[in-house]
């Protein structure tokens, strides 16, 4: 997988540069994209040549911007959806959902926003629920900005780190995947057992 992409991205010359900016913005849009891949691969550029890392470093932080822009507008629209029909659903969410989301988007929205980046699989979701709790956008997409520069810089210089050796820099995707799986699993467990714990009645 990794090699077939170094192949693609490297045939495309200059235009390589545009695909690893796509490939932030669609992590957002479709969160199974190997995007954090892609990026790790800029680093590999740079340190062959092929790409400058500033360029690298740019567009790809405009990409993930662009993609939380989408996420959020989203969320914008679907607020606007229900408060024209209350009692509609979309895709299994329904309005007292929705306004569940709001809320905890207005009490600890901007720490996810902040932190997002490092949130696979859930990043998009966290600016779509932005979106719907009409946080500022200047406000949101910041941090979101802040979130993606340090987020890419750190895969970028690890990307760099391994040079061009791809099997290394699969490997440590790989691991890389794996912790975030477990983390987000754990996360999701603390929360059920929390929620548990508070419907269950003292005794």
């Amino acid at each position: 997988m990794v090699e077939f992409l170094d192949n693609l991205i490297r045939a495309l010359g200059m235009a390589g540069v545009l695909l690893l900016g796509l490939a932030a913005m669609l992590e957002y849009l479709v969160p199974p994209f190997p995007g954090d891949t892609i990026t790790l691969l800029g680093g590999v550029y740079a340190v062959r040549g092929d790409h400058p890392w500033p360029l690298v470093f740019l567009v790809v932080t405009a990409g993930s911007v662009a993609g939380a822009a989408i996420n959020y507008w989203f969320g914008t629209w679907l607020a606007r959806r229900f408060d024209a029909k209350p009692d509609s659903s979309f895709l299994g969410l329904t309005h007292a959902r929705l306004a569940a989301v709001q809320a905890k988007m207005r009490r600890g929205g901007p720490w996810l926003l902040l932190v997002n980046r490092f949130l696979p699989g859930i990043r998009g979701v966290i600016f779509i629920a932005a979106g719907a709790a009409r946080m500022p956008r200047s406000n949101a997409l910041l941090l979101g900005a802040v979130s993606a520069m340090v987020h890419n810089a750190l895969v970028l210089s690890v990307g760099r780190a391994v040079g061009g050796n791809l099997e290394r820099l699969e490997g440590l995707m790989a691991r890389y995947q794996l912790a975030v799986v477990v983390l987000v699993v754990i996360g999701v467990l603390a929360v059920l057992i929390r929620t548990l714990a508070r419907r269950t009645p003292a005794t």
